[in-house]
C-alpha cells in the first residue's frame, strides 16, 4: 500500500520543509481512511504517471511515496526509476510501519545505470524515534539529497530542454496562423468589412 504527492519546485520553496512533512502525512492520514488497504505495492505506475506530468508541464517536481515496503515487480520498479532519471523529477519514498525496507534502501544506495541520484529512501518511525523534533528531523533527512539533484538536473540540461521545446512549438503555431487559406478573397483579409461592401457595391454599379 502507498500514498503519493507531486509537488513542484515552486511548492518547496514556499513551504518549509516541516510544513511540507506535516501537509503530506496529514493528507496521508485523511485519505488512509477512506480507501480499502491491499498489497503487495508496485512503484512504477505512479513514477511513470509522475514523469508524464513533468513532461507535461515541463518542469522540476519533486514526488514523495509513502509506502510500507511491500514491493513487488522490483525489476518493473527499477526500469521506471531508471527511466525517470531522463527527467527533472526527484523521487522521495517515506517508509511506514515495519517494513521490510531491503529493496528500497537498495534502490537508495545502489540502484545503476541513472543519470543522476534521483532516488531517496527514508524510514519514518526510525528517523523520528532518535529526536526530540521528529517532524523536523525527518524533513531534513527527506530534502537531504533535494540540493543535489536539482544542481545535477541543471547540469543536465533538461529544463533548458523543455523551454527550448516549448519555443520551437509556440513559433510554428504562431507560424501556422499566421497563413491565410488560399481560398478566402485577398481583400478580404487586409481591408475592413466596410470597405470590402463597399468595393462589392462598386462593382455591381459598373457591370462589364
Amino acid at each position: 500500500m502507498m500514498y503519493a504527492r507531486l509537488c513542484t519546485a515552486e511548492c518547496i520553496c514556499m513551504l518549509s520543509c516541516a510544513l511540507l512533512t506535516l501537509q503530506v502525512l496529514q493528507v496521508y492520514n485523511e485519505v488512509v481512511r477512506r480507501v480499502t488497504l491491499s498489497g503487495p505495492s508496485s512503484l512504477a505506475p505512479i513514477i511513470r504517471k509522475a514523469v508524464d506530468i513533468v513532461r507535461q508541464t515541463g518542469k522540476y517536481h519533486i514526488l514523495v511515496i509513502i509506502t510500507d515496503g511491500q514491493i513487488t515487480h522490483e525489476s518493473e520498479t527499477i526500469k521506471a526509476v531508471i527511466e525517470a532519471s531522463a527527467f527533472p523529477l526527484s523521487i522521495i519514498a517515506v517508509g511506514v510501519g515495519d517494513g521490510p525496507w531491503g529493496i528500497l534502501e537498495r534502490f537508495d544506495a545502489r540502484l545503476p545505470y541513472r543519470k543522476f541520484d534521483n532516488f531517496r529512501f527514508v524510514d519514518y518511525h526510525r528517523t523520528a524515534a532518535k529526536t526530540k523534533y521528529p517532524d523536523m528531523a525527518f524533513a531534513l533527512q527527506a530534502m537531504m539529497e533535494i540540493p543535489d539533484q536539482y544542481k545535477r538536473i541543471k547540469e543536465l540540461e533538461y529544463l533548458e530542454k523543455y523551454r527550448v521545446s516549448r519555443r520551437v512549438q509556440q513559433e510554428q503555431t504562431t507560424s501556422e496562423g499566421s497563413h491565410c487559406p488560399s481560398h478566402i478573397p485577398q481583400s478580404s483579409t487586409k481591408s475592413s468589412p466596410v470597405r470590402y461592401a463597399e468595393t462589392l457595391r462598386h462593382r455591381s454599379s459598373n457591370p462589364l
